[in-house]
């Protein structure tokens, strides 16, 4: 009853996001991605600079022609996973501890997290790979089904590279499950197809098995975090961590649940006696790995291990309520009136910052105005005839979804005198030629640089959005 008032007030905080919100750029180029593989122009991404696994694409691209390409489709996997997270994580931290009111306060911290609600209505690719972590994990605690841990965690794979991160911790917990080599050969029965998948996928496209020099080329290749930037990279992490939990409060309350894990006698009740220790080992190692290696320091690398954070936060105060419990078996319903209080009060501290997160308030995940008025354009040139022209320096992965099937050609330069050099090579052709600009001091010198050219620039369009963009029709003088 309680979880599934709890998934309800989950599903009420997403939806206004999930409707509402547009695209981030990232998110932009992951749905282009996917209306390529729909419209069956590209359904193995040949001709695209793909980092990651294509799971969430094809999902994506199924959600394409059931809804139309409205931004909402590419996020459905995502909303359908981070709702399904919600009940997943409570009953991973039931079967590892066996206390309900434990499990309840996993499920309301995850269903109010600011971070979660921001990200489930997203097209990012984090939500869908906490969601298969976790079942992952659950099938692997307690009363395991190894061939559905390795289905999970062969999903998880395909989603994203970083799922290998929490291998450690599924064998970890299978060998709290006392694992036999039958459940590992069941494990790697329904691991290994989904990976054999993956790499033909990878071969297919480029002829080689390396599947993650594509990202960590992008990243710069990877490298420790110099000396210097050890200190702004820990605040940068530790700011991210209110956000995640809803306030300082609820960090202090996880920060309590890791100290009560380690140093609490282990009652009769704790089954397995070392997984809260694990799990808490475990997100330590994750966020030192994330802060010593120099990867980027962006707040969608923290979503995977939110559910764990929730855990251990849950199962520190359910310790406490097996002590009330205990103690309070003279008067019968003393327990459940201060376990019912308790939650009431979580609740009371967690409602305030996940409304703020329900409207976009938190610079994480996705925001209403996350593509700068991108949409405005692109409504804009909606009809816009073959041959029309779109310059383009900052937005280019927003048109990519935009104009995948329309008759706007976008034009990237990358400095302003090649957007006039251009100009004046095909500026006199036929078909009008449109440039859009960010609405700050960055668009000076560009305009400067075509008024040089002979071109005069029209405004047309200024979004209605801050900070946002303006479209200007370029005109010869």
């Amino acid at each position: 009853m309680f979880l599934l008032f709890i998934i309800l007030l989950a599903t009420g905080l997403r939806l206004p996001g999930f409707f509402g919100n547009h695209f981030h750029a990232d998110e932009a180029l992951f749905a282009s991605w996917a209306r390529l593989i729909a419209i069956w122009r590209d359904p193995l991404l040949l001709a695209q600079a793909v980092d990651k696994p294509p799971l969430l694409f094809y999902l994506q691209a199924l959600a394409f022609p059931m809804f139309g390409p409205v931004e909402w489709a590419a996020r459905m996997p995502n909303m359908t996973a981070s709702i399904l997270l919600i009940p997943l994580t409570a009953v991973f931290s039931w079967r590892l501890f066996h206390n309900n009111f434990a499990a309840l306060v996993t499920a309301l911290l995850l269903a109010t997290s600011p971070m979660a609600v921001q990200f489930s209505p997203t097209a990012f690719i984090d939500p869908l790979l906490a969601a298969f972590l976790i079942a992952a994990l659950l099938f692997t605690a307690g009363r395991s089904r190894p061939l559905w841990s390795g289905l999970f965690f062969g999903l998880a794979v395909l989603t994203k590279y970083q799922a290998w991160l929490f291998l450690p911790l599924i064998g970890s917990l299978a060998w709290l499950a006392s694992w036999k080599w039958d459940q590992w050969k069941n494990f790697i029965i329904g691991f290994l197809p989904l990976f054999l998948m993956l790499l033909a996928w990878q071969m297919i496209r480029s002829g080689s098995l390396n599947l993650w020099s594509a990202q960590i080329s992008n990243y710069g290749g990877l490298r420790t975090a110099w000396s210097w930037e050890l200190l702004p990279r820990l605040v940068g992490w530790a700011d991210l961590w209110p956000i995640s939990l809803g306030s300082w409060l609820m960090v202090l309350f996880f920060l309590a649940g890791c100290l009560i894990v380690w140093f609490s006698r282990p009652t009769k009740s704790d089954s397995p006696a070392l997984a809260d220790r694990l799990l808490t080992l475990f997100i330590l190692g994750y966020l030192a790995l994330h802060w010593l290696l120099a990867v980027p320091l962006w707040d969608r690398y923290l979503l995977p291990v939110m559910p764990l954070a929730a855990i251990i936060t849950g199962r520190g105060i359910g310790i406490i309520s097996e002590r009330i419990s205990w103690r309070g078996n003279r008067i019968r319903m003393l327990p459940h009136i201060l376990l019912l209080s308790a939650l009431l009060l979580i609740a009371t501290f967690q409602i305030s910052p996940a409304l703020a997160a329900r409207d976009g308030f938190y610079p994480v995940g996705g925001q209403r105005n996350a593509d700068r008025g991108a949409w405005q354009v692109a409504q804009y040139l909606d009809k816009a005839p073959y041959g029309t022209v779109l310059y383009d320096h900052w937005f280019s992965w927003h048109w990519r979804y935009a104009f995948i099937d329309k008759g706007v050609y976008t034009s990237w330069f990358e400095h302003p005198a090649g957007l006039v050099e251009d100009l004046q090579v095909f500026g006199s052709t036929p078909g009008d030629r449109y440039l859009v600009l960010p609405d700050d001091q960055s668009a000076i010198p560009v305009l400067r640089s075509v008024q040089e050219a002979n071109f005069i620039p029209l405004e047309v369009l200024h979004t209605d959005v801050r900070p946002g963009m303006i479209l200007y029709l370029l005109e010869p003088s």
